[in-house]
């Protein structure tokens, strides 16, 4: 998939005006132009808000639609199922306008919203209730509410609504947003979610429940609420045609606070057909923890057979293609958005950015036409195993400090060392695939898994378990006070002074820090054999008999107007970013045939060597080895 943005304003809604139409026509265009094959909607987001629009809106979504497909574009909605704005006071309503205009956000007062119904039932009656107040959830970063997926009349209201807009909007697929729990662990306490339960669902002030990975009841609080969200989306894929396409909001799932809003690949995919992945803040970012999202993405495309469409924000030709190629080192889709909404400009001077389409286009394009750069199966030197068991079901796998970190550190690591890793959730059967499996800080192995490990060892493989492996020592609950969430980002752990990998048995190396010393050469030693690539200060991805690489340091230079911003959330108005700190060759150990640098700089071969001039971010080697399975 090649996805943009298709950005709804206030003015779309005006369908009596033929400007509408010409703006769509135009606006398709410049989509194909762009040889994106996708488009998604953008605006209305909060679509209960817009239910007195419903049906001005889709009658813009099926010209839109009808528009697209004459071009051969598929057309997406987004909007979110479950969350509606709402404002106490008029600074805040002027506020949440501000901050939010990309959502188009027509905010019913409070007065109006007791009195709106659909289904024969008031909006209202499906919020999510607080633990702590018993009162509606305020979703606070959003000046919003949030509708319970649990709630049996919420679930007939928002099927029918799907039912009126496929109807009605001629779309190709749906993007289902914000099926999780905003308002974090003490929602929803509605008489929906605690009939889910087999347990009385304790006060907020009984600790010996709430924040302790020590109680099986709270562990079985947590499941329910992934669970919960898993349930809604396998419901809402019933409620659609068979096999239509759908996915869900999905930031990645490596880090513990995913335990906070109960987010969860593994239930999502129980109804999605496409996995999404949503790449927050500036693009470039720190491009170590995007790519190790990546990797866990594309690990759970590979567990249940599907694909991934990861978004991320920009404003010019560099976002876009960093984004691009982010994506296509883990053989990611991109969907790439500009944010115009939040950067807090004027018309006149949003006019002076490029859009979408421009921005992206010659990326889009080189992708189109050089498609044998991009298929094949990827080769890996090792896997890192991901343990949800450990991050779901520990004190320490839900603290940012602890197991979760571990992962993201470990991958980090092996990118700046060249080695290509990906990431796993499931012991293979055998070791023909996967050699080496590097497990970082994995305290919780089930029966199961421990079966599966075994196996994979009389296979012959070779495991590299470092860090905590058991629960022994470890703390179940936060010292001090749960409901801060403090502990969240600031708890620590003891470290283990100890430094050494021994052979506790066939195959099987154990080291007990957290940072293991000669990880290279143990990879080195017992992984999967690639050609070793020297390129300092790139990320090395194999795919077919392609070698890609990724710079991985930026100097960022704002645009002009980044200045002028009257607000400053999420993303930075970023005109160039420049490859740093990276050699000026590369050495491959393969028969080169053909080098690309998609992204700005040279590539020249010399005598074996690659040599690099203008700092390229982006490089492509074609050879003519095939890297699938280390061949």
């Amino acid at each position: 998939m090649r996805a943009l943005s298709w950005w709804l304003s206030l003015g779309d809604l005006e369908i009596g005006n033929n400007s509408v139409r010409d703006k769509i026509l135009y606006r398709a265009d410049e989509f194909a132009k762009a040889n994106a094959d996708t488009a998604m909607v953008f605006g209305a987001h909060f679509r209960w808000d817009f239910l007195p629009y419903w049906d001005a809106l889709h009658w813009y979504l099926h010209q839109t639609a009808d528009a697209l497909h004459e071009r051969g574009i598929k057309l997406f909605d987004h909007h979110s199922a479950t969350l509606t704005h709402r404002y106490n006071t008029p600074e805040e309503l002027q506020k949440l306008m501000f901050t939010f205009m990309h959502h188009l956000p027509l905010v019913p007062s409070r007065e109006t919203a007791e009195t709106w119904q659909f289904n024969g039932q008031y909006l209202n009656s499906w919020r999510m209730l607080d633990a702590s107040t018993g009162k509606a959830a305020q979703i606070r970063q959003y000046s919003a509410e949030q509708f319970c997926m649990n709630n049996p009349g919420f679930r007939e209201a928002y099927f029918k609504y799907l039912e009126k807009l496929l109807a009605e909007s001629g779309i190709d697929g749906l993007m289902c947003d914000d099926i999780i729990y905003f308002g974090g662990f003490y929602n929803c306490s509605c008489e929906y979610c605690r009939k889910r339960l087999d347990f009385e669902l304790p006060p907020v002030e009984d600790t010996a429940f709430w924040g302790n990975w020590g109680n099986a009841n709270w562990l079985k609080y947590l499941e329910e609420r992934r669970r919960s969200s898993g349930d809604f989306i396998e419901a809402v894929k019933n409620a659609l045609p068979e096999n239509f396409p759908l996915m869900s909001c999905c930031t990645t799932g490596m880090y513990g606070g995913n335990n906070y809003c109960a987010q969860s690949v593994h239930e999502f995919i129980r109804g999605d057909n496409i996995i999404n992945l949503e790449i927050c803040g500036n693009e470039p970012g720190n491009t170590y923890e995007r790519l190790a999202a990546n990797s866990y993405q594309a690990a759970a495309a590979e567990k249940y057979g599907s694909q991934v469409l990861a978004i991320g924000y920009g404003f010019f030709p560099d976002s876009a293609g960093h984004l691009w190629a982010l994506n296509q080192m883990y053989g990611i889709s991109t969907w790439f958005s500009t944010l115009n909404g939040r950067l807090g400009l004027t018309e006149e001077q949003l006019s002076l950015l490029p859009g979408d389409a421009e921005a992206v286009k010659p990326f889009f394009s080189f992708e189109k036409e050089h498609p044998e750069l991009f298929t094949g199966e990827f080769a890996f030197e090792c896997a890192v195993y991901f343990s949800e068991n450990t991050k779901t079901d520990s004190f320490f796998g839900a603290c940012e400090q602890g197991a979760t970190r571990d992962f993201r550190r470990v991958m980090e690591r092996l990118t700046k060392m060249g080695i290509a890793a990906e990431t796993i959730f499931d012991f293979p059967e055998d070791a023909s695939s996967c050699r080496c499996i590097i497990l970082p800080s994995v305290v919780i192995l089930t029966e199961q898994e421990e079966s599966a490990m075994q196996k994979f060892l009389e296979s012959g493989g070779t495991v590299l378990r470092f860090g905590p492996d058991s629960l022994q020592w470890l703390p179940s609950a936060p010292p001090e006070d749960f409901a801060s969430l403090k502990w969240l980002g600031q708890q620590t752990f003891e470290e283990n002074s100890e430094n050494g990998w021994v052979e506790k048995k066939k195959g099987y190396f154990y080291n007990p820090s957290r940072k293991p010393d000669n990880l290279k050469s143990m990879v080195r030693q017992h992984g999967t054999k690639l050609p070793e690539i020297q390129a300092p200060g790139f990320a090395v991805s194999f795919r077919g008999n392609c070698i890609h690489l990724l710079a991985l340091e930026y100097d960022i230079i704002p645009h002009e107007l980044e200045k002028e911003r009257k607000q400053y959330s999420h993303v930075t108005l970023i005109q160039r970013a420049i490859p740093v700190q990276h050699s000026d060759f590369i050495v491959c150990g393969a028969d080169i045939k053909n080098i690309y640098c998609p992204i700005g700089g040279t590539a020249v071969p010399e005598n074996g060597i690659v040599q690099l001039s203008d700092d390229p971010m982006y490089v492509i080697i074609e050879t003519t080895q095939n890297f699938t399975n280390g061949n």
